[in-house]
């Protein structure tokens, strides 16, 4: 039995050894080889500005790429992207970048077929820092019989920092929700700001005082 099993695999071995080669080549061509598009979602990175300069305009949170390439060099790719832009020109007070392949770490075999935004506004700024008034925002209504004498605020002002775009038309810092509904007596609370926009920085890592004063 044995015997007859060996004579089975010594016969035309060479051209079963080259079938069983060229099978998982043509596998291979298969699975790894054939085209297929796939739509990445990138991120956008502007490194290298200089001290004291920073974007002041919302950037796109997602950029939809669309690429072109083998299954195999497909998956080799991190599942996040990034489209890195380091140019000089963007001290420039107001730019527009159109995105290409220049900005994107790409294999050589893979095509990008679209890129969705292609075309990004950036608006660069000087940083400046500048003192805000904060002002508290209140919701609800006071207990029947009861009325708001008034409500003061430590400290008044806060440091902010961020692009002078946008901080220098910033007239207050707002605090979060003070809910009046079930205050009786006069109050002192210690509440947290509301962060402006993503591009400005609070210097202020403390909540603030607010003393409420009501009357009858």
């Amino acid at each position: 039995m044995n015997r007859n099993i060996e004579n089975l695999i010594k016969k035309n071995f060479w051209l079963k050894l080259f079938s069983l080669i060229f099978a998982i080549i043509v596998w291979g061509y298969v699975v790894g080889g054939t085209k297929q598009d796939i739509v990445y979602t990138a991120g956008l990175i502007i490194k290298s500005l200089p001290n004291g300069y920073a974007v002041s305009n919302n950037l796109p949170g997602e950029i939809h790429v669309k690429l072109r390439g083998s299954r195999i060099a497909l998956m080799r790719l991190n599942k996040k992207i990034f489209f890195t832009i380091n140019e000089n020109y963007l001290l420039t007070r107001k730019n527009t970048i159109i995105l290409n392949r220049s900005y994107l770490n790409l294999p050589a075999d893979i095509k990008i077929i679209s890129i969705r935004p292609s075309i990004i506004p950036v608006i660069i700024s000087k940083v400046i820092t500048k003192y805000i008034k904060i002002l508290p925002v209140t919701v609800g209504r006071l207990p029947a019989g009861y009325y708001l004498k008034n409500i003061n605020v430590f400290p008044q002002y806060i440091p902010v920092r961020g692009p002078k775009d946008i901080v220098g038309h910033m007239s207050t810092v707002k605090t979060v929700n003070i809910d009046l509904r079930n205050v009786y007596k006069n109050k002192s609370l210690a509440v947290s700001l509301r962060k402006p926009t993503k591009l400005v920085k609070i210097m202020y890592n403390k909540k603030v005082s607010v003393n409420i004063t009501i009357s009858k």
